[in-house]
Protein backbone atom coordinates (compact mmCIF):
# COMPACT_ATOMS: atom_id res chain seq x y z
CA UNK A 1 0.00 0.00 0.00
CA UNK A 2 1.56 3.28 -0.78
CA UNK A 3 1.72 6.17 1.76
CA UNK A 4 -0.84 8.23 -0.22
CA UNK A 5 -3.72 5.68 -0.40
CA UNK A 6 -2.62 4.87 3.44
CA UNK A 7 -3.02 8.37 4.12
CA UNK A 8 -6.28 8.68 2.64
CA UNK A 9 -7.69 5.75 4.11
CA UNK A 10 -6.22 6.84 7.71
CA UNK A 11 -7.86 10.34 7.10
CA UNK A 12 -11.07 9.26 6.12
CA UNK A 13 -11.42 6.65 8.59
CA UNK A 14 -10.86 8.68 11.25
CA UNK A 15 -12.15 11.32 10.42
CA UNK A 16 -15.77 8.97 10.25
CA UNK A 17 -14.48 7.97 13.47
CA UNK A 18 -13.87 11.55 15.25
CA UNK A 19 -17.40 12.56 13.67
CA UNK A 20 -19.26 9.40 15.01
CA UNK A 21 -17.73 9.82 19.11
CA UNK A 22 -18.76 13.61 18.70
CA UNK A 23 -22.11 12.82 17.11
CA UNK A 24 -22.74 10.11 19.49
CA UNK A 25 -21.39 11.12 22.59
CA UNK A 26 -23.02 14.48 23.76
CA UNK A 27 -20.39 16.78 24.27
CA UNK A 28 -21.37 20.16 24.68
CA UNK A 29 -18.53 21.96 23.16
CA UNK A 30 -19.45 23.61 20.15
CA UNK A 31 -20.91 27.09 20.63
CA UNK A 32 -23.56 28.61 19.52
CA UNK A 33 -26.43 31.77 20.35
CA UNK A 34 -30.10 30.38 20.59
CA UNK A 35 -32.79 33.03 19.18
CA UNK A 36 -35.88 32.42 21.11
CA UNK A 37 -39.48 33.76 19.41
CA UNK A 38 -39.38 36.99 21.35
CA UNK A 39 -35.86 37.99 19.54
CA UNK A 40 -33.80 37.21 22.69
CA UNK A 41 -30.66 35.05 22.09
CA UNK A 42 -28.75 32.79 24.56
CA UNK A 43 -25.49 31.54 24.07
CA UNK A 44 -25.12 28.22 24.93
CA UNK A 45 -22.63 25.24 24.08
CA UNK A 46 -24.27 22.32 22.26
CA UNK A 47 -23.48 19.25 20.98
CA UNK A 48 -22.49 18.31 17.89
CA UNK A 49 -26.00 16.64 16.61
CA UNK A 50 -27.62 19.78 18.65
CA UNK A 51 -25.04 22.03 16.53
CA UNK A 52 -25.37 20.91 13.29
CA UNK A 53 -28.76 19.17 13.29
CA UNK A 54 -31.02 20.93 15.35
CA UNK A 55 -31.19 18.28 17.60
CA UNK A 56 -31.21 17.42 21.56
CA UNK A 57 -30.90 21.26 23.08
CA UNK A 58 -29.89 21.60 26.20
CA UNK A 59 -32.09 21.23 28.97
CA UNK A 60 -32.36 24.90 30.00
CA UNK A 61 -33.53 25.61 26.88
CA UNK A 62 -37.21 25.39 26.13
CA UNK A 63 -37.62 23.83 22.46
CA UNK A 64 -40.73 25.46 21.63
CA UNK A 65 -39.37 29.13 22.05
CA UNK A 66 -36.45 28.60 19.86
CA UNK A 67 -36.64 29.94 16.34
CA UNK A 68 -33.00 29.76 15.56
CA UNK A 69 -29.61 28.55 15.93
CA UNK A 70 -26.34 30.77 15.34
CA UNK A 71 -23.80 28.87 15.23
CA UNK A 72 -20.69 31.27 16.25
CA UNK A 73 -16.64 30.97 14.78
CA UNK A 74 -15.57 29.31 17.66
CA UNK A 75 -18.48 26.58 17.51
CA UNK A 76 -16.92 26.33 14.22
CA UNK A 77 -13.44 26.41 14.48
CA UNK A 78 -13.78 23.62 17.11
CA UNK A 79 -15.82 21.29 15.08
CA UNK A 80 -13.28 21.42 11.51
CA UNK A 81 -10.18 20.79 14.61
CA UNK A 82 -12.52 18.00 15.78
CA UNK A 83 -13.22 16.50 12.43
CA UNK A 84 -10.94 17.73 10.09
CA UNK A 85 -7.36 18.70 11.97
CA UNK A 86 -7.09 15.83 14.38
CA UNK A 87 -7.49 13.40 11.59
CA UNK A 88 -5.09 14.79 9.54
CA UNK A 89 -3.13 14.40 12.12
CA UNK A 90 -3.11 11.25 12.70
CA UNK A 91 -2.81 10.41 9.23
CA UNK A 92 -0.01 12.42 8.70
CA UNK A 93 1.47 10.61 11.54
CA UNK A 94 0.79 7.20 9.99
CA UNK A 95 2.93 8.00 7.03
CA UNK A 96 6.13 8.83 8.72
CA UNK A 97 8.83 6.89 8.66
CA UNK A 98 9.42 4.62 11.83
CA UNK A 99 13.16 3.98 11.01
CA UNK A 100 15.27 7.33 11.03
CA UNK A 101 17.56 7.17 7.53
CA UNK A 102 21.38 6.59 8.16
CA UNK A 103 23.30 8.83 6.64
CA UNK A 104 26.40 6.95 4.79
CA UNK A 105 30.09 8.01 5.51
Amino acid sequence: MSDTQKFILVFLGSGAAMFLIFYLYPAEIFDAKIVGLDGGEVEASLSLKAFLFNGKLPDSINVENVTAIKRSLSGWMVFFVCVIGLPLMFAYRSIITKNPKSTEE
